[in-house]
């Protein structure tokens, strides 16, 4: 390959790598304030994508700055070491052994990096396939324009990558560096200044936490029979009474994945809490008609063991969903309509709903979605972030004295919640 066209496609598959960081940390950014930006081209419900849940996931930072930060940076060094081989002949080849010896190192880090997106997370993140295609690519292009045979660079890529080192009789070599530096300053600086912008000094929302928590008194939420995910045994205890026909509960549905892919250690229980006083004798005025009916028929489908399925297709049509369609949707999520049908008629379903209800009463819950974190409730949708602190705080804080029946607890910085009297 001539050198000058090798340097060149260099350049263009370091820009097509830095637009895919940027947009990840777009993304990113978003997930700072749990908001879940890129639609289906980073997520959809029911397959194995997620680039939310890979985000947040414990590989998702290195020291502080996200994997996409660090891709960026990566990126913006290797087009600079592309413009130099490109425009500067004498020190071509030596740009090119670096470009060589990066990108494979690229490549060995995403394949590590992939086995744990399939292994533990249990997510893909299609952005991030991208970025390895890129790099991939970006190994044969560097070893094309070096011009040597395998044999001689096999084996070598460490020593390529020596390149890099400082030198001032090699003016690329600080081309590099600093390229990269500045790079690195940006990245820190942007990364600090949102989540300074998101939550105040450094400190201060994990302080409001504890103070929140260390008033609020452990209660128990009987969960053998609820729809389940995560952990069965999991240490971190996390349960959700929600409202089909509630918007913030929607948004609470779609987090639930990016939340526990960064707890590994979380089981996850689902309760219905029907803003519908037709099941639900907490509230008084008609708030989310027929959505006893809905959350009835999830109990039934939950018979079957289908719940997650029919849960997630309400969900992508909420709050505008008909209740009407609980049948269609029963045959779309898999079940037996006819014993579906018999379990509606039945009343199992209105009944397991109204244990739930109940069991909401009890511990004070008056709005949706109300989360019970090991003991601890808490009204409304927490980022990603923020769920960690939080949890990390339920974790360490130890209970006040318990008492029988705690009123619903105001929610910590950062919630939404759907008010129990919506008209």
């Amino acid at each position: 390959m001539r050198r000058q066209a090798g340097a060149a496609l260099c350049a263009l598959l370091s820009l097509i790598g830095l637009g895919i960081c940027v947009y990840l940390e777009i993304v990113h950014l978003g997930l700072l304030r749990g908001d879940l930006i890129g639609g289906s081209a980073c997520s959809a419900a029911g397959t194995a994508f997620n680039c939310h849940a890979v985000t947040t996931s414990p590989i998702g930072t290195v020291l502080g700055l996200p994997l996409a930060l660090w891709g960026a940076v990566g990126y913006l060094v290797m087009l600079g070491l592309a413009i130099v081989a490109w425009r500067v002949e004498a020190d071509a080849p030596r740009a090119f052994a670096a470009l060589f010896g990066l990108s494979l190192a690229c490549v060995i880090a995403d394949a590590a990096l992939l086995a744990v997106m399939l292994l533990s997370i249990h997510y893909l993140c299609p952005l991030c396939l991208g970025t390895y295609a890129v790099n991939v690519l970006m190994v044969v292009v560097s070893y094309a324009a070096l011009r040597q045979p395998w044999s001689a660079l096999s084996g070598q890529w460490v020593r390529s990558l020596s390149s890099l080192t400082p030198d001032r009789r090699a003016p690329v070599t600080w081309v590099i560096w600093a390229v990269g530096l500045t790079g690195l300053v940006g990245a820190f600086s942007v990364q600090y200044a949102a989540a300074f912008a998101v939550y105040g000094p450094p400190g201060n929302l994990r302080k409001q936490m504890t103070q929140f928590v260390s008033k609020q008194p452990r209660v128990t939420v009987d969960t053998a029979r609820d729809p389940q995910k995560g952990a069965a045994d999991g240490a971190l205890r996390l349960v959700e009474f929600s409202d089909f026909f509630c918007p913030s509960c929607q948004r609470a549905s779609q987090l639930m994945p990016v939340l526990l892919s960064a707890h590994h250690d979380a089981a996850f229980s689902f309760k219905n809490f029907p803003l519908d006083p037709e099941c639900n004798r907490s509230v008084t005025h008609a708030g989310h008609a027929k959505a006893c009916r809905v959350a009835a028929a999830g109990e039934c489908a939950h018979e079957q063991g289908k719940f997650w399925p029919f849960h997630d297709l309400v969900f992508q049509e909420t709050p505008n969903y008909k209740a009407a369609n609980v049948e269609r949707d029963a045959q779309r999520a898999g079940l037996d309509v006819a014993a579906f049908r018999a379990c509606m008629d039945s009343g199992r379903g209105m009944a397991a709903v109204a244990r739930d209800v109940e069991d909401g009463i009890a511990i004070g819950v008056s709005s949706t979605p109300t989360f019970v974190v090991n003991g601890v409730p808490v009204t409304g949708v927490m980022a990603p972030a923020t769920f960690a602190t939080f949890v990390s705080v339920v974790r360490s804080t130890p209970p006040p004295a318990p008492v029988a029946a705690p009123a619903q607890a105001p929610a910590p910085d950062g919630h939404v919640h759907e008010p129990s009297a919506s008209p």
